[in-house]
């Protein structure tokens, strides 16, 4: 009987300090994530940038968040398998400045609105879900940001990686999957990735 209780003592302290872990963990992600917009937001109030170099700075400021090369895979979904290691790399390149070029047109249309982190769930130990309202004077639009933590830290990237995000409940990584997907029932990849270059 004793024993029983001791596992169950045990039990409950490695329970409640996993809990503790995460809950660390999420508030530093939290934490980071807040201290990168404030940041953003400084280099788009910054009036002696031109244009181009606000959009430089901002996205080397944010690419450390993202994982775009895993969202370059995922969107591709079985054809990813399908390319050669070298035709692979080129359309990691082609789709990470695809997604740099959209979110220097989503800069572009910025007009002061505020970020306010709602909600932050964990529903896998390397799987965290932050939820934001994007709040202008007029509306309010939620995102949600999904992160991952690879295995092993990848060279100058954050511990936690942006895979995908939610604008209103339309996820960026199953758009562009099932665009891609449609895009290569008629045409090839080679055709897909000429139709990326013209697009950057």
């Amino acid at each position: 009987m004793k024993n029983i209780f001791k596992k169950i003592v045990v039990l409950c302290v490695a329970l409640l300090f996993a809990q503790n872990l995460a809950a660390d963990e999420q508030k530093d992600l939290k934490n980071r994530f807040l201290d990168k917009i404030n940041e953003v937001i400084l280099i788009v109030e910054d009036k002696r940038f031109s244009k181009d170099e606000r959009n430089r700075n901002i996205v080397k400021a944010l690419t450390p968040m993202f994982d775009f090369e895993l969202m370059a895979k995922l969107s591709l979904g079985n054809a990813w398998r399908e390319l050669k290691k070298d035709d692979q790399e080129r359309f990691i390149e082609l789709y990470v400045e695809r997604m740099k070029q959209s979110y220097s047109a989503k800069i572009d249309a910025y007009e002061d609105e505020k970020v306010e982190v709602k909600n932050i769930e964990q529903p896998q130990s390397n799987r965290i879900a932050l939820t934001t309202d994007l709040v202008s004077k007029s509306e309010k639009l939620e995102i949600v940001y999904k992160y991952h933590k690879p295995s092993s830290k990848q060279a100058d990237k954050d511990e936690w990686l942006i895979y995908d995000v939610e604008i209103l409940g339309v996820s960026i990584l199953k758009t562009d999957r099932a665009q891609f997907k449609e895009f290569l029932q008629t045409k090839s990849i080679y055709e897909l990735m000429d139709a990326l270059v013209k697009q950057s």
